[in-house]
């Protein structure tokens, strides 16, 4: 009689273990958990190793660009290929996405590019909601000023920037339509979303608009605000040099001087109806002429393209990556006003074949200045980003990190005490491997001093600073978050 308990019960639990395997919806779990799929080891520099560990924080997305933590539990990641704005919370992808992009243009490198987040408490702004009922049905608008100053901002919680590529059926305005469809035109835009925190995103409204053509490469995106809630948008050239924001010259074709929107950095202030600061650089020479009124919004220009700016948590400068064509890839100081020099100059100025400042397009206000740190054989050179917490090294807060898409590397600078340039001697502590840097340019073979870490076999395309002070890695191709943080604790 006993045995005949034991079997049944056996039975039963077997039965019970297979309907269940049979029929449980994993992809409950699969949603919140992260897989434990297997990675090539992250290998950190020798000098950190003992104190520095990396961890995989989340997985399970779709080609993410950019990403942003909006408080010390909420990040929010953009999928360029999707559309989707996911919302991951304690390190946990949630399954739905927080708004998902229509009429999305996403051939090579267009698509859902920036994101920047502000805080109600983040600025001295107030905040203001302008709603329109569809993304879609959002009149042409171009960077433009109007009469109103008033400050825009009144209401409550956050604000969502996001730069992304958009078929936009709105022809009567355009004249740059696009494929072999020509009921739409392709733009690259700036929307403002107002989002209270939770599953609620309200808007949008456009507050940049500008042509995508003729690319579909070097569309930029990235963006950052400062702690005055000025937004900084940067665009590449579009694969076009045409124009004097290429440092092109004009000769007898006058339209090369009448502003693109490409290769610059745009500087907006998105709480007042004209978006345009009256402290921008080019402000004062172009702002009353009707074929250069453009420039006001410029805050830089000659840049090929960039996939990263951040600002100096320090002295609130600005600065970004630039990727070079077949040669030199580059960290800027982004000043006021700054020509980069492309396409005239990529690298130092002396490693351009006799290339002189005279040879640039030097508008009023601006200025050159060679590159802070250059790779000769380009490294397909992505984010950069300030740490701004010692959690992880007091020797590391408030310089730069900056990572590639060509090989999974995460780099590492120390500024000099000027904070306008690199100090390579405090970068790279042993003298030997300093040898070939001192001029501040990567030839073949002599970068291994500047790598922090390598083997992101993903590749960045981000890079933040959590709010508990760790620096966490977004990698595109395997769609994984990346956590690194200090041994001890």
């Amino acid at each position: 009689m006993k045995r005949y308990v034991i079997l049944s019960i056996a039975i039963f639990i077997t039965i019970f273990v297979f309907i269940t395997l049979k029929f449980f919806d994993y992809s409950i779990i699969s949603n919140y958990v992260i897989s434990q799929v297997s990675y090539r080891q992250i290998e950190v520099n020798p000098v950190y190793r003992s104190s520095i560990k990396v961890e995989l924080y989340s997985d399970g997305l779709s080609y993410p660009t950019s990403m942003v933590f909006v408080d010390n539990r909420i990040l929010l990641v953009l999928e360029k290929e999707e559309g989707n704005i996911r919302l991951i919370s304690d390190g946990l992808l949630r399954p739905e996405p927080l708004i998902k992009i229509q009429n999305l243009s996403t051939e090579a490198e267009r698509g859902l590019l920036g994101l920047a987040v502000l805080n109600k408490n983040d600025t001295k702004n107030s905040y203001y909601s302008n709603n329109h009922s569809n993304i879609h049905s959002v009149p042409e608008q171009d960077i433009s000023e109007s009469d109103n100053n008033e400050n825009l901002f009144e209401s409550s919680g956050y604000r969502l920037y996001l730069y992304f590529t958009e078929r936009a059926y709105d022809t009567k305005s355009n004249n740059d339509s696009t494929g072999d469809d020509p009921d739409y035109t392709v733009r690259n835009r700036v929307y403002e979303y107002t989002w209270d925190g939770t599953g609620n995103l309200s808007g949008p409204r456009l507050i940049m608009d500008i042509s995508a053509e003729p690319g579909p490469y070097h569309n930029g995106g990235k963006m950052k605000i400062d702690k005055d809630g000025i937004l900084y948008v940067v665009m590449g050239d579009l694969t076009a040099v045409n124009n004097a924001l290429q440092n092109y010259p004009g000769g007898p074709n006058h339209s090369n001087f009448i502003p693109s929107n490409s290769s610059v950095i745009v500087r907006i202030d998105p709480s007042i109806n004209s978006y345009l600061p009256k402290d921008n650089p080019f402000y004062e020479y172009s702002h009353y002429n009707n074929e250069l009124h453009q420039l006001s919004f410029y805050y830089s220009y000659g840049i090929r393209n960039s996939f990263g700016i951040d600002i100096d948590p320090v002295t609130g400068n600005l600065w970004d990556t630039e990727n070079g064509e077949d040669i030199y890839d580059e960290i800027n100081l982004v000043e006021p006003g700054f020509n980069s020099g492309w396409y005239k100059v990529m690298g130092p100025l002396q490693s351009n074949n006799d290339t002189t400042v005279s040879d640039l397009v030097m508008l009023k206000g601006s200025h050159y200045s060679d590159p802070e740190f250059s790779w000769k054989t380009p490294i397909g050179i992505t984010d950069i980003e300030f740490l701004k917490s010692p959690n992880i090294g007091a020797d590391l807060v408030n310089n730069v990190f900056v990572g590639d898409i060509n090989n999974g590397n995460l780099y590492y600078f120390v500024l000099n005490s000027y904070r306008s340039g690199i100090d390579i001697n405090s970068t790279i502590k042993e003298e030997s491997n300093r040898k070939g840097l001192e001029d501040l340019a990567a030839d073949d073979s002599i970068e291994s001093g500047v790598i922090f870490a390598k083997g992101f076999d993903g590749r960045i395309t981000d890079i933040e600073t959590g709010p508990e002070g760790n620096l966490y890695v977004l990698t595109y191709f395997d769609g994984r978050i990346y956590k690194i943080s200090s041994m001890v604790g």
